[in-house]
């Protein structure tokens, strides 16, 4: 799958697209169909939603890109802000002058996309958020452990919650390669620059459809969350996909790819 780099910025980041490669310095090719931007959680990479988009790559157009910080992109440390990761974005993205955009985040990929949404300035027609999403997650717990690892006082472990039962093997070794590529002081940061954003976000300020994909196994807490989170958007609504647990996008993406179409076609959600 082709990947490049492009400097935003000062910073490297990593653009992951499929289909035909480009000059350096040029934009992926994003003619076919919808473009569809992914965005992924804090600790990962953009490669999380590899299954996804070759899923959709015969009829449109997927890209998703490593944050700062994040898998091959440069820093080490992320940005300190879901402002300043939703600016990187729209660096990266505006001079590529597209018509219409789909963003598809998961967890902190869910705020920066919101963010995106709020500013309006990429063409964003649908938002789709996945995981953790939204201000009303608590991020308390997973700070304080993330803390005590960069410091030394806890080892560092592999999360293997957020699935549905019996995950398996192959699903977790993929997640692995994933989350092994980021250092915990990037995940940290981008954790706090996530906590700040859930204390002073303006739902009201979102017109944009968006679309909360809750899993049936996930967590009640995090459906309660996800659920509150789809009530206080103006055009806020959920989609329900069965044998599956907030991680979705990674367990059942034939099921997640149908989400997105629908966004796409504007078709109601019915999963």
């Amino acid at each position: 799958m082709p990947d490049k780099y492009f400097d935003v910025n000062g910073i490297a980041t990593l653009v992951h697209h499929r289909g035909v490669t480009t000059l350096p310095g040029a934009p992926p090719n994003l003619h076919d169909g919808q473009p569809i931007l992914f965005l992924h959680d804090a600790g990962v990479n953009g490669n999380t939603f590899g299954e996804v988009m070759d899923l959709l790559m015969a009829n449109h157009s997927p890209v998703s890109l490593d944050l700062p910080g994040h898998g091959r992109s440069g820093s080490l440390d992320s940005l300190a802000s879901v402002g300043a990761m939703a600016s990187h974005v729209e660096s990266l993205i505006s001079p590529w002058e597209l018509q219409s955009l789909v963003v598809v985040g998961e967890g902190l990929g869910a705020a920066i996309g919101t963010e995106l949404a709020a500013n309006a300035v990429l063409p964003i027609t649908a938002l789709i958020c996945v995981g953790a999403v939204g201000p009303f997650v608590s991020l308390t717990e997973e700070i304080s452990q993330l803390t005590k690892i960069t410091t030394g006082k806890a080892r560092r472990e592999f999360d293997k919650t957020g699935y549905a039962p019996e995950p398996e093997e192959k699903l977790l070794r993929k997640a692995f390669g994933h989350w092994v590529t980021t250092d915990p002081r990037a995940t940290l940061g981008a954790r706090e620059a996530q906590a700040e954003w859930n204390e002073n976000v303006d739902l009201g300020n979102i017109s944009c459809r968006t679309i909360v994909v809750i899993g049936e196994h996930t967590e009640e807490a995090l459906k309660d969350s996800s659920q509150s989170f789809a009530n206080h958007l103006t055009s806020g609504e959920v989609a329900v996909i069965g044998e599956a647990g907030r991680r979705s996008a990674q367990e059942t993406p034939e099921e997640f790819c149908t989400v997105i179409l629908n966004s796409i076609s504007g078709s109601p959600e019915t999963i």
